[in-house]
């Protein structure tokens, strides 16, 4: 990581195919000259924060290589395509919606051991391992220093978050839902492991389906593992790929699809209302504190000065994607993915471009010189403040 660019956290969303809009909003912060320090994600989210974490050549290059692999040409891949004049427009705009990809070979296969029918609890085979091992290097993914990463996992059997993370176990927030691993694609694969399409992982004897059906927009592991000035001072995109509002559903198979968007943007509104309370009660907290008499018995209290220590975050911005009415998230077609990709970065930039946002200026460089001993021993260490969890 460049210690001379500005640095932003990223959240992403589940979505399935829609993950594509991630890449391309992605690839617009980069151009700016930033470059990401934390990430988190659930389900594609998760494999794009990944690809982030684990990318040994420009980030936003291996993210739209990775949509590159899972984009698929026909229904059925390997086999002859068939020539689009003689398939009518209305029926390839039906197909794609109602129909999922069946085969997506950078992600999945279907099943094909249809004696077993009777005790299937997935329909599909997982093969998104064998791609991330194509483009990352894992070594580079559990490298906290380099960023910061963080997935979502829901537990089949306890019904409860994990948030699966590269941070070293004594810099983890406590409580049981920040387990201490090390890090791997089998994580990231819990994370996307979405019922009934793919089989849960097991993980250390525990089985795990896919971190939206609890968390699909992870920005409280985000808030809670920011260090030093970054909540203060650091940017945090929150990319929003399923949409607030939309038309009435017309049929069961559109009332199905808005149920589920409506069901993957589950917390996201609710953890940036507790952000920005968090946020009001600091401030007035400390402007007590400033009125308060030095004697104060509540200011030696061991709850006041753990909530004076708290910092809020100041910038938080979300994204949301303005999306075809029928854009599906099982519609992995090659023109699908590359016109996500580029409404990405468009509507990113639309977005920051309205909002007149510019990024951060870059951290300072290092001093070239040694403090003098004199000066260092007057100098009184900043005392570190935790940012504000929601």
């Amino acid at each position: 990581m460049d210690g001379a660019r500005p640095k932003f956290g990223v959240v992403l969303q589940g979505g399935g195919a829609l993950g594509a809009y991630e890449a391309g909003a992605v690839g617009y912060l980069y151009s700016l000259g930033m470059e990401c320090a934390i990430a988190a994600g659930a389900s594609a989210g998760a494999m794009n924060a990944a690809t982030l974490a684990g990318a040994t050549r420009y980030p936003p290059r291996v993210l739209r290589e990775l949509w590159e692999r899972l984009a698929v040409d026909g229904l059925i891949p390997f086999l002859p395509k068939v020539p689009t004049p003689f398939v009518p427009a209305w029926a390839q705009r039906i197909w794609s919606y109602y129909m999922p990809s069946p085969w997506v070979p950078g992600m999945y296969r279907p099943r094909l051991d249809y004696w077993n029918l009777p005790s299937w609890t997935s329909l599909t085979k997982p093969t998104l391992r064998r791609t991330l091992d194509d483009l990352l290097d894992w070594d580079q993914v559990r490298d906290a220093r380099h960023m910061r990463l963080i997935v979502s996992a829901s537990g089949v059997e306890t019904g409860r978050i994990a948030y699966f993370s590269n941070i070293s176990a004594d810099e983890l927030p406590g409580g049981p839902e920040y387990p201490a691993v090390r890090f791997g694609p089998e994580h990231v694969q819990a994370s996307g492991s979405i019922f009934p399409g793919f089989p849960w992982t097991v993980i250390t004897n525990r089985a795990w389906w896919d971190g939206g059906l609890i968390d699909n927009t992870p920005l409280k592991p985000v808030l809670d593992n920011l260090r030093g000035d970054e909540p203060a001072t650091m940017p945090i995109f929150v990319i929003d790929v399923n949409s607030d509002t939309a038309p009435l559903p017309g049929n069961m198979v559109q009332g199905a699809f808005r149920l589920l968007e409506m069901f993957a943007a589950n917390r996201l509104r609710a953890d940036l209302d507790t952000a920005r309370s968090y946020t009001r009660f600091i401030t007035a907290l400390r402007q007590a504190d400033e009125q308060l008499p030095p004697g104060a018995a509540v200011r030696q209290t061991p709850e006041w000065i753990e909530s004076l220590n708290y910092d809020h975050v100041r910038h938080i911005h979300l994204i949301s994607m303005n999306k075809p009415a029928q854009d599906s998230p099982g519609d992995f077609s090659r023109a699908s993915i590359e016109r996500r990709l580029s409404a990405g970065y468009d509507q990113c930039r639309a977005v920051l471009e309205e909002a007149g946002w510019s990024p951060p200026p870059a951290p300072a460089p290092a001093p070239a010189l040694a403090q003098p001993a004199a000066e260092r021993a007057s100098t009184r260490p900043r005392e570190q403040r935790q940012p504000a969890r929601t």
